[in-house]
């Protein structure tokens, strides 16, 4: 039971000082043990004793002299709690097989910054042969990098919920469920701001008062974003806040925010010549001063557009790990990066490549941090 005890405290306040930064030291689970003499009942409803006794334990937090049930404790506590006990210890088990883990609006309870570092958990338990699935309507517990594994789930648009007595009467027959991936759904909205935006929009996202000074660099589109981001990943800087537009023409409404609001932005687009294009333009029909908006030749020298971070040697790489029997095109290099950062397999495909993404990202931060 005290092996037990150390191995359930090393993992509930281990992960609980990584995801809130708050000291656990001196707090530890006990867990104790208590039998229940067994009883049963006879022909007549009387009890009687049985030799087969109920054997349960129960969990405790010890902090100094002091000792609480766990149902004392926050909401969010127990549901962490719960949490981290039902899923670490079970895909642990020698003979956990394939499990299925399913969530229903997790970490509800948890605030902003807890769910979002909470959902770095969710690969160390859909690992192997494991799954998990969960709902969410919360932003905060979106991974970017897992969108395109995302599914938009959606009644049909007459059959509203405006109230709570319309939610009691709600019978199954007015139901009509649609599920979509997101890569469909945003596809339907070409003209949004930001690859981003209509999850944005489904989960009706207002921004805070507080949210809109954050310093943000905003490239062209997805293809972009996964590169840089698996570029932020290789070399462990997860400080850069990166926006994906639909494409070199359509910053217009952020450009017109950044200088409506004074934002901080960094627009970053490719070195070809509508990329110079679309700058020149930006700077002339919206006012953006020319250091707060940059081609990527800009910031890495013979490098036009985002895959010319990748050299021969990257690129056979790539082609080795897809099975191609040609060098990969612009749609297949998106792939590759994809599926590497929704499975965290985030390896160096060369000297060259890691030379050119440390470059860029050096360049990008002292940039954004010139505006700050």
């Amino acid at each position: 039971m005290d092996r037990a005890s150390a191995a359930v405290t090393k993992l509930v306040f281990g992960r609980w000082d990584h995801i809130f930064g708050e000291n656990a030291k001196g707090k530890e689970i006990i867990i104790s043990h208590q039998v229940a003499e067994g009883e049963q009942r006879d022909a007549r409803g009387v009890f009687f004793k049985t030799n087969t006794h109920d054997v349960y334990i129960s969990f405790q937090i010890k902090d100094g002299a002091r000792r609480f049930n766990v149902n004392d404790r926050s909401l969010g506590f127990r549901w962490f709690f719960a949490f981290m006990l039902f899923t670490k210890f079970r895909v642990a088990r020698s003979s956990a097989g394939h499990l299925l883990f399913l969530f229903d609006e997790p970490a509800s309870n948890l605030h902003a910054a807890a769910q979002q570092k909470l959902i770095e958990s969710f690969p160390e338990i859909a690992q192997g042969e494991h799954t998990l699935i969960y709902t969410t309507h919360s932003h905060y517990m979106i991974e970017p990098k897992w969108l395109e594994q995302t599914y938009i789930v959606t009644n049909r648009a007459d059959a509203t919920i405006n109230t709570v007595l319309d939610a009691v009467s709600f019978d199954d027959e007015s139901l009509d469920i649609r599920v979509e991936t997101y890569l469909s759904f945003v596809n339907k909205y070409p003209n949004k701001t930001s690859y981003f935006q209509p999850i944005f929009d489904r989960l009706d996202v207002v921004p805070s008062r507080f949210d809109i000074r954050r310093a943000s660099v905003i490239i062209e589109g997805k293809s972009d974003y996964y590169i840089i981001r698996y570029c932020s990943m290789l070399l462990r800087r997860d400080d850069l806040p990166l926006i994906p537009a639909t494409g070199a023409g359509t910053f217009g409404a952020l450009a017109a925010l950044h200088v409506g609001w004074n934002l901080n932005f960094l627009f970053v687009l490719d070195g070809d010549r509508q990329g110079l294009s679309e700058r020149d333009r930006y700077v002339r029909e919206y006012g953006i001063g020319v250091s707060q908006i940059v081609t990527v030749n800009q910031l890495v020298d013979g490098v036009v557009v985002i895959e010319d971070l990748l050299d021969d040697e990257a690129r056979l790489f790539i082609q080795r790990e897809l099975g191609l029997t040609t060098l990969p095109d612009k749609s297949q290099l998106r792939r590759f990066f994809q599926e590497r950062l929704a499975s965290d397999e985030v390896k160096i495909l060369s000297s060259s490549f890691e030379f050119r993404a440390a470059t860029m990202l050096d360049a990008l931060q002292k940039r954004l941090s010139a505006r700050l």
